[in-house]
This record gives structure tokens, C-alpha cells and sequence, in this order.
């Protein structure tokens, strides 16, 4: 047979096997679409965007609902990130680390001296790796203590969740290297995964694309127009584009195999934590804990690494398993968010003990 008949068939072949993997995707999600509807109608969630990551591909992404008052939500629309902000913000640390540019182990006090604790000597023990592993001694917020940022306990001695030690680190980032931080990400990580629609800060490419917060109350309140970035949540990004960044830790991407392995290695274990606050204590696997950004659950069968996010105005969940290659983002606006996000947990077939840790309690 001559070449470019061969050629031909080959091309028909990989033509065929792709509309016969899209066949299987859409029927294997058909019955997620039509449901999706209805919870958001149950839980009163305006809308929710899904990506699915299966085999290391994104085989599934889609948006449902409204974005505002009276502007459907499409799969370009940005949500706000709350906490799922952390990890892509460890990341874009990682990967300048990875570079020679910073080190988890230096003193950010060289770089970056909050004025509320520059007489407090603690200050000067601070690094990177105590604001990734949460143990940096300060509360979530300074709002937490009087408005005043301050060492609640000795940095690295406990873990104590803190969006205030991600702010100080993007602080650290942005003194030592003399960019804004959302420029750092976007050259570390947003460009280099061509993630387009994403930012820490208010870009005008992005207006009447962005997702408003729905509240408790039944108010829908206009996106704010972020400034500077914290690095504790804020991002703006679309579901799709948040599975692309999962796509490239799994691809084990810019990052050395020594920080990759740190990432994911357990630094307090945090086990009688866990059995205190989960939804189902008898769930709580001997090892889990914060790695660098993310936080692992050690189950007996797997692995699974993950992280939630918490607004008034919004839910959100990023979920993945390294060893089977699959994972799962779910962005809500609506305070009812995470009903609507571990349905679709569910269904998607997550890690049964994760789920039982992180869904909502029954009320």
C-alpha cells in the first residue's frame, strides 16, 4: 500500500478513536449534566463550574447556573478561588525555588518585615516552609487578634491554618525578587501551562466574566476589583484552567523530584486533629496532615491530595489522586456550595474516606 494511503487510514484511525472517547465521555457524564441542574435548584446554589481530570487528560468541564443576576455562567467564567488560591500559590513558589530564585529554609525577615511583629524576635525564625506547612504561629487572620498580626505560638513548633503566612509570603516573593507576585505566576505558571484565564489581581480582559457572591441572605454582591495580590485566596480562575495546573504537578512539571516529594510528605500528623474536627471522626486516616500547600490524606489504599475553599459567597474543592492519575475541581457561588460540590464528588467516584471527611454535616 503506498505511503500516503497508509498515512490516511492512520489518521482516519486517530479521528475515529477520539469521536469514540468523546461518545464515552459525554454518555459517562450525561447523567452528572442532568442532575447538576436540579441541585443547584435544591441547595439554592446560583452556579457551580466542574472539571474532571481522568487517565491524566481534563475529559469533562462544564459550567451551570447563573454568574450574576441575570447572566448565565459559561465554561469562561471565573470564579473566586478562596482557599484553593493556597496550593497554586505554593506552587508558583515551588517552581521559583526549583529555579535557584528562593529556598524554603531562608528568612523571609531579610526580604519582608511586617510592621506589626518587627520588635517581636520570632519574626526573624520565619521561612517559606513554615507558611506552607501552616506552621507559621499566627492566627488564620490579624482580625482574629485585635487587627494586629502576631505570633500566637513559636513558628514551626505547630500547625495552626493561616492565610495571614500565605500573605506573608507573597510580601517575602515580592521583595526579593522585585515583581508583583500575579507577574510571577504568570511566568512561572500561568503561561507555561497555558493558563489564560486565571489572576490574583483585577485584570479588564476579565470584565463581565467573573462569577458575583451569592450570600446566605439571597444578595448577590459584585465582584471586587483586587488590586494586589495575597495569595491566600483572591485568584480568579476557571474550573478548567485550575485542572490544567492539577495536570501539570501530576506531569510532574518545573518542579524537582526533591520538592515534589517534600510537597507531599506530611509534616505534622495531624491525626487526633482530624478525629476532632471531621464530619466522621472514624474516617480520619492515621496520617494526614500539610505538605507543602496541599493537604494529604494518607488512606490505607491510596493517597489523596486536596483542599477547600470557603467564602461567604462561595465554595470551592480541589481533589486528586496522584497514583490513579484522576481529579476533580468543583467552583460554587452560594453559601449551600458544598452540598452541590460533594454530590458531584460522589458521583464522580472520589475517595469514599474523603468524602465522608469533607462533606457537610447533616443537619
Amino acid at each position: 500500500m503506498p505511503k500516503i494511503f497508509t498515512l490516511f487510514f492512520a489518521l482516519i484511525s486517530i479521528v475515529t478513536i477520539a469521536q469514540n472517547e468523546k461518545k464515552a465521555n459525554d454518555s459517562k457524564y450525561k447523567i452528572l449534566s442532568d442532575e447538576i441542574p436540579v441541585w443547584l435548584d435544591e441547595y439554592d446554589v446560583p452556579a457551580v463550574s466542574v472539571a474532571i481530570v481522568d487517565n491524566g487528560k481534563i475529559v469533562y468541564h462544564q459550567a451551570f447556573g447563573l454568574q450574576s443576576p441575570e447572566k448565565p455562567a459559561t465554561n469562561e467564567t471565573l470564579f473566586l478561588s478562596a482557599s484553593i488560591a493556597k496550593p497554586m500559590t505554593a506552587e508558583v513558589f515551588l517552581r521559583l525555588a526549583s529555579l535557584g530564585k528562593v529556598n524554603l529554609d531562608e528568612h523571609m525577615a531579610n526580604h519582608w518585615l511586617d510592621p506589626d511583629i518587627a520588635d517581636d524576635p520570632r519574626a526573624k525564625l520565619l521561612t517559606p516552609r513554615h507558611v506552607l506547612t501552616h506552621q507559621t504561629g499566627f492566627k488564620n487572620w490579624r482580625r482574629m487578634t485585635d487587627g494586629k498580626l502576631r505570633f500566637e505560638r513559636d513558628p514551626g513548633t505547630e500547625m495552626g491554618y493561616s492565610g495571614e503566612g500565605f500573605l506573608y509570603l507573597v510580601r517575602f516573593l515580592e521583595g526579593k525578587l522585585g515583581k508583583p507576585f500575579n507577574q510571577l505566576a504568570e511566568e512561572v505558571l500561568f503561561e507555561p501551562e497555558q493558563i489564560q484565564n486565571a489572576s490574583y489581581v483585577y485584570q479588564k480582559r476579565f470584565e463581565n466574566k467573573m462569577a458575583w457572591a451569592y450570600f446566605p441572605d439571597g444578595n448577590w454582591r459584585e465582584s471586587r476589583k483586587v488590586e494586589s495580590a495575597f495569595g491566600a485566596g483572591g485568584l480568579r480562575i476557571t474550573a478548567e484552567d485550575y485542572a490544567k495546573f492539577i495536570l501539570s504537578i501530576l506531569n510532574e512539571d518545573r518542579v524537582t523530584s526533591k520538592l515534589r516529594t517534600e510537597q507531599f510528605s506530611i509534616s505534622l500528623n495531624q491525626f487526633s486533629h482530624c478525629q476532632k474536627k471531621a464530619t466522621t471522626p472514624d474516617a480520619c486516616p492515621e496520617n494526614a496532615g500539610f505538605g507543602l500547600g496541599w493537604y494529604v490524606y494518607g488512606f490505607e489504599d491510596e493517597t489523596i491530595i486536596g483542599h477547600t475553599g470557603a467564602n461567604m459567597g462561595e465554595r470551592t474543592l480541589a481533589v486528586f489522586s496522584p497514583k490513579n492519575k484522576t481529579g476533580l475541581v468543583v467552583m460554587t457561588i452560594g453559601a449551600n456550595g458544598n452540598e452541590v460540590i460533594y454530590r458531584i464528588a460522589e458521583n464522580k467516584g472520589v475517595h469514599q474516606g474523603f468524602i465522608e471527611l469533607e462533606k457537610p454535616k447533616k443537619k
